[in-house]
C-alpha cells in the first residue's frame, strides 16, 4: 500500500464532547470567549483555557487574549479527517442513525470515506450486511463483527480522510455490486449539483456510482448552498438525500421538485 504524499499528516488524538463542542462554536462563529463558554458548559475558566491548549496543539485552534479563533492553517487538498469529524457532530450523528435505518440484512452496502460514513458504523452493527468501502476507520470499526463481512479496496492511502484512492482502488470496485451506497460532500447546490474539494475521492466516488442500485447522499445543513471544486453529479441523480432538521422547509421543497426524496434526521 503506497502512501498519498500531497496530503497533510494527522495524529490522533482524543477529544471530549465539549472539545468537539468548541470546536464546531469555533467554526460556526471564527471566535469564542473563554468567559462565554465557562457559562455555557458550567465548567470553570481554567477548564476552557486547558481545553484551547489542547486543541490548539492539534491545530483545531489558535488562542488569542481571552479566548481562541479559528485557525489559520489550512489543508489546501482535504480536511483532516479529525477536524472534519469535529464538524457538525451532533448533526452528522442523527443523520448517520436515520441513515442506517435504510439498510436491511442481506443489503450490499458502499460507504464513503466521509466523517458521517464512519458516524454510520456504530447503527449497523447488529446488521447482516456486506460493506463495501475505501476507509481505514470504517473498516476498523466492523473488524470484529461476525455478521458483516468487510471489503476494503486498495489503493493510496490519503491521510488527510484515511483512506485509499487512486486508479487501482478504482478499477477494484468496477467489478463489484452495491445495492446502497450513503456517501456525503463537500456541496450541496441545487444548481451545480453535488461536488467534492477532493479530486481522488471525487473519483472513487464516482466509481462506486456506477455500481450502485440506490444512491444516498447524508449532507447536514452546512453543505447546502455550497460550491466545491469537482463535481460529482446532479442532484436528480441520487434516490434519496438525508439531511438534518435545520434544513429550510423551502429547500426540501425544492429537492421535492426536483424528484429528489428527501428525509429529515430529528434524532439519534
Amino acid at each position: 500500500m503506497m502512501k498519498d504524499t500531497n496530503t497533510s499528516k494527522d495524529a490522533v488524538v482524543f477529544l471530549n464532547e465539549r472539545q468537539h463542542n468548541i470546536i464546531d462554536l469555533v467554526e460556526k462563529k471564527g471566535s469564542v470567549r473563554v468567559a462565554d463558554l465557562s457559562k455555557q458548559f458550567e465548567v470553570s475558566e481554567e477548564t476552557i483555557r486547558r481545553d484551547f491548549e489542547k486543541l490548539e496543539t492539534e491545530g483545531f485552534v489558535e488562542r488569542r487574549h481571552g479566548g481562541a479563533v479559528r485557525s489559520q492553517k489550512q489543508d489546501e487538498l482535504e480536511i483532516p479527517a479529525l477536524k472534519r469529524q469535529a464538524m457538525n457532530i451532533q448533526e452528522k450523528n442523527i443523520i448517520a442513525a436515520k441513515a442506517a435505518s435504510m439498510v436491511e440484512d442481506g443489503d450490499i452496502v458502499g460507504i464513503d470515506a466521509s466523517t458521517t460514513g464512519l458516524q454510520m458504523t456504530k447503527y449497523l452493527k447488529d446488521k447482516e450486511i456486506t460493506i463495501i468501502t475505501n476507509s481505514i476507520g470504517v473498516t476498523l470499526e466492523f473488524a470484529k463483527e461476525e455478521l458483516i463481512q468487510v471489503i476494503l479496496v486498495g489503493g493510496y492511502l490519503s491521510e488527510g480522510s484515511m483512506s485509499l484512492v487512486g486508479n487501482f482502488a478504482e478499477r477494484v470496485i468496477q467489478d463489484y455490486h452495491v445495492d446502497k451506497f450513503f456517501f456525503s460532500c463537500q456541496g450541496v447546490d441545487f444548481k451545480r449539483g453535488i461536488s467534492e474539494i477532493h479530486e481522488a475521492q471525487a473519483l472513487v466516488k464516482k466509481q462506486l456510482f456506477s455500481i450502485s442500485e440506490r444512491l444516498f447522499l447524508l449532507a447536514d445543513n452546512s453543505k447546502f448552498g455550497e460550491k466545491s471544486l469537482f463535481r460529482l453529479c446532479n442532484l436528480q441523480d441520487i434516490n434519496y438525500l438525508i439531511t438534518d432538521n435545520k434544513v429550510s422547509i423551502n429547500k426540501v421543497r425544492e429537492l421535492n421538485d426536483l424528484g429528489v426524496k428527501a428525509l429529515i434526521a430529528d434524532k439519534a
